[in-house]
């Protein structure tokens, strides 16, 4: 029995109580070394803090027989989508919404016999495109958000439309909208091999 706890024995229970506590508290700062301490140097190490980024590499690539997030990436910057059959996949609607391992949300659109990639959501209220129409604007394809109504091209991913006025919902929308600047959607290639497709993410 340490001397704290032996004089906590002859003291009021409330003091007792503390000093049991305190004591305790002691021997966790004891065995962390201290609140604030510095962790001991690596063998080898020169002790300087690693950049994050460093740190989270290392730790999802060093280790052998593991696949880490730089060894995920394909070499040609060329990424398949999984589950995605180019014949298939669009027979029963042309919107395919994925979100990748790497967390990425991605829609791909298939208007006749091409493959058309996107982000997920629109620029103006960040409304999902996997609910979005497919449109023909001067023989071009392009998709517009069922939300506020803005229209952009599919294969450069320009605003053809910027939240027009032309219905309540989108009247209030368009309002909140007048004096933003029309932001274009982020489009990507795509290549098909296959059936299967890959986009290229730049």
């Amino acid at each position: 029995m340490s001397a704290a706890m032996a004089s906590a024995a002859f003291l009021p229970a409330p003091a007792a109580a503390a000093a049991t506590r305190r004591h305790r508290r002691q021997l966790v700062v004891a065995a962390g070394q201290g609140f604030a301490s510095k962790p001991a140097k690596a063998a080898g190490g020169s002790g300087k803090k690693q950049p994050k980024l460093a740190r989270y590499l290392e730790k999802e690539g060093a280790a052998p027989g593991q696949q880490g997030a730089a060894a995920a990436a394909p070499a040609d910057g060329w990424v398949e989508m999984p589950d995605v059959d180019a014949d298939k996949t669009f027979l029963s609607k042309p919107i395919k919404p994925l979100i990748l391992a790497t967390g990425r949300a991605v829609c791909l659109f298939k208007v006749n016999d091409r493959i058309y990639a996107s982000d997920a959501n629109s620029t103006a209220y960040k409304y999902p495109l996997a609910d979005a129409s497919i449109l023909s604007v001067k023989g071009a394809p392009a998709v517009e958000v069922p939300l506020d109504g803005t229209v952009y091209d599919l294969a450069t991913g320009k605003v053809l439309s910027w939240c027009p006025k032309n219905n309540l919902t989108r009247k209030i929308l368009g309002g909140l909208k007048d004096k933003t600047e029309p932001v274009d959607l982020p489009v990507y290639p795509v290549e098909v091999r296959g059936t299967k497709v890959f986009v290229k993410f730049v």
